[in-house]
């Protein structure tokens, strides 16, 4: 909310053209005609995916719990639904489980063996009730399909936080998995560390692990990788406000911050990172990075507009802390009130009022369509002082638009209007675009060539997942924006051609609440049924569903291998193998893990590469955290191969 009384005058004239291609998305691409190399069919109700729109809180958490070769979605539905766990009853198929933890505030979730028993075992992120009641994070143990909350007998229930994202690594190397977390800013009240790390006991405890370098960084999320190839876990830290981190693992729980000698100069360190994804793009044997970034929530409400001329639509967000502001509307007749909202803060405002006209008549909150006529609100009140939002008819088509918040007492406001001509602001509405990043790794340096890049990546983008979508052999990248304020659009893929050179794709049915009130928020690529393609499991936020895209795109002459990573010979568990997979033309290198993370963190151990053309693999090799390997050789494409044991 603007409190400054700016001479800025800003007025809207929106094209219809413009409105429509923010909705599709505008861009140079080899789909003019309408086609697409790329195609997905939204399959969740044939597979049995029933979710209800709701809220989510950074993607979802994907891996095969049980270890029966098909993956079990864990999703987090934030404020009102506690987590949900739908397990696979075969390649097309689900079915809910019963509630493994009943509460709700719920962030991010994460699955690994702990234990090494066979099965993976789940973290779940607990929020701190805006920072009134810190949490310890909730982990539970895997028998079998029976989940048991071990929190206090692993030991890890004495510290609380206000929880955001939740990791399973080995960050000592000795076999077993440790647990980090972390956590959102620390309130004046809270004396234990911000961020936190558990090291394995390996005897079904964990005792905490002090960590300076760790505990102190700013963020919210994180992803687990190896920039530097050295088989030592390494993290990138980031969040939406501040600035990302690069942690170098020491292989002994302790880090070593390297942000400056890694990130480019100049780059400010990328602040503004929603979700960072992670994939060889080039074929060079080490990760590169896509840095999706864009403003959430807090930081769109202020002073927020969006504008369809051609619907005539005008959707706001603005502050709910204490403050006054307001605009002219231009309409040629009676204005449409909806959508009227405020975002409870402790329920200190359990409704905002709308006062119409010179003579404050008050109506209840317009959460449905309100319509109001000219002859009903002729004036505007020569004082606002209550909390409330004000709306009168000033003559010649035009309108006065104000609110005004007596206190702190909401997270934001949000408020639609139907029948604007053109607006007026004394206030620059914000530009809620941050542009994206993609980062080559040169030998554990990262050199930054978003130039590549098409314009839809400088959006406000919320999430991005890869994989080789089209079995071209390179990695590609699936990228979700968040939208207009109460329309979503279509997210958009870049495929890979070679040479840094990225083709964008709009066409590929795989955002089926396009034009819907909800948001891109983010998701996961995997071959879900097995079949050679990779599929897509999304996630639309505020109020979205869960989506599951199979690919259905045309057999073409690309081929595939599916390898299904195990246990080492000395039982270690997949997470943080690498697997390069060889042929003639190249040689493809993939960390066993998530290939993209915000707060949720997921294990694929169905490894998927597209090989091209090439239907011989010369070499299989997989090396797992303990120093294992095992090579193959001389294998026919188009297979799903199992690589070490099953518990």
């Amino acid at each position: 909310m603007n409190k400054k009384n700016c001479a800025i005058v800003f007025s809207a004239l929106v094209t219809a053209c413009l409105s429509a291609a923010v909705v599709v998305g505008c861009s140079n691409t080899h789909e003019q005609d309408g086609t697409a190399k790329v195609v997905f069919s939204d399959v969740s109700e044939q597979v049995g995916l029933i979710t209800q729109p709701n809220w989510k809180y950074g993607g979802p958490s994907v891996a095969d719990l049980n270890q029966d070769g098909f993956y079990d979605l864990l999703l987090t539905n934030h404020d009102s639904t506690p987590v949900q766990l739908f397990m696979a009853t075969s390649a097309n198929g689900y079915v809910e489980h019963e509630t493994i933890f009943p509460k709700v505030d719920l962030h991010g979730i994460a699955a690994g063996d702990y234990d090494l028993d066979g099965d993976n075992d789940i973290l779940l992120s607990v929020g701190g009730g805006n920072g009134l009641h810190p949490s310890p994070q909730r982990m539970l143990r895997n028998d079998h399909g029976i989940f048991t909350d071990v929190t206090e007998a692993a030991g890890v229930s004495k510290l609380g936080a206000r929880g955001r994202s939740v990791r399973w690594v080995d960050l000592d190397n000795d076999g077993d998995l440790d647990f980090l977390q972390i956590n959102a800013a620390k309130m004046l009240n809270e004396s234990t560390p911000r961020n936190i790390i558990f090291e394995n006991l390996g005897n079904g405890k964990f005792d905490y692990f002090r960590s300076p370098s760790f505990e102190d960084i700013e963020a919210e999320r994180l992803l687990i990788t190896d920039y530097n190839n050295d088989n030592v876990p390494d993290i990138i830290a980031f969040t939406s406000y501040d600035k990302s981190t690069i942690l170098k693992g020491n292989g002994d729980l302790t880090f070593t911050n390297t942000s400056s000698s890694v990130f480019p100069q100049n780059s400010k360190n990328y602040p503004g990172t929603i979700t960072v994804a992670q994939a060889d793009i080039d074929n060079d044997g080490d990760l590169d990075y896509y840095f999706a970034r864009g403003k959430l929530y807090y930081t769109i409400a202020n002073n927020a507009v969006s504008f369809d001329q051609k619907r005539k639509r005008l959707d706001l967000r603005d502050k709910g802390s204490k403050g006054h502001d307001g605009m002219y509307l231009h309409a040629d007749n009676a204005l449409t009130l909806t959508d009227f909202y405020h975002f409870p803060r402790a329920n200190l405002l359990k409704s905002m009022p709308v006062f119409i006209g010179r003579n404050k008549r008050q109506i209840a909150t317009p959460v449905n369509p309100v319509t109001i006529l000219p002859t009903e609100a002729e004036g505007f009140p020569d004082k606002v002082e209550e909390t409330g939002w004000y709306i009168g008819y000033l003559g010649n088509n035009k309108w006065r638009f104000e609110w005004n918040m007596a206190a702190d007492l909401a997270w934001d406001l949000r408020a639609s209007v139907i029948g604007v001509e053109k607006y007026e602001a004394q206030w620059q509405p914000q530009d809620l675009s941050v542009p994206d990043v993609l980062l080559r790794n040169d030998d554990g340096v990262l050199t930054d060539i978003s130039n590549v890049l098409p314009n839809s990546t400088r959006d406000n983008n919320w999430g991005v997942t890869a994989g080789d979508f089209d079995n071209n052999g390179l990695a590609d990248f699936f990228v979700y924006r968040f939208g207009e304020l109460k329309r979503r659009v279509v997210d958009v893929m870049l495929l890979n051609q070679g040479g840094y050179i990225f083709e964008e794709s709009v066409h590929h049915n795989a955002t089926s609440e396009v034009g819907m009130d909800s948001h891109g928020d983010g998701g996961i690529a995997a071959d879900f049924n097995l079949d050679g393609k990779l599929d897509i499991l999304s996630g639309d936020d505020d109020n979205g569903k869960w989506h599951m895209y199979h690919n259905v795109t045309p057999s073409t002459e690309n081929h595939f291998l599916l390898l299904h990573i195990g246990y080492s010979p000395n039982g270690i568990d997949p997470m943080g193998a690498k697997v390069w997979v060889k042929t003639a033309s190249e040689q493809h290198f993939t960390l066993v893990g998530s290939p993209n993370a915000n707060h949720s963190q997921s294990l694929l151990n169905i490894v998927h590469v597209g090989l091209g053309t090439q239907e011989v693999i010369e070499e299989v090799r997989v090396q797992w955290r303990d120093r294992e390997v095992t090579t193959i050789k001389d294998l026919p494409a188009d297979q799903l191969v199992k690589v070490g044991d099953n518990l």
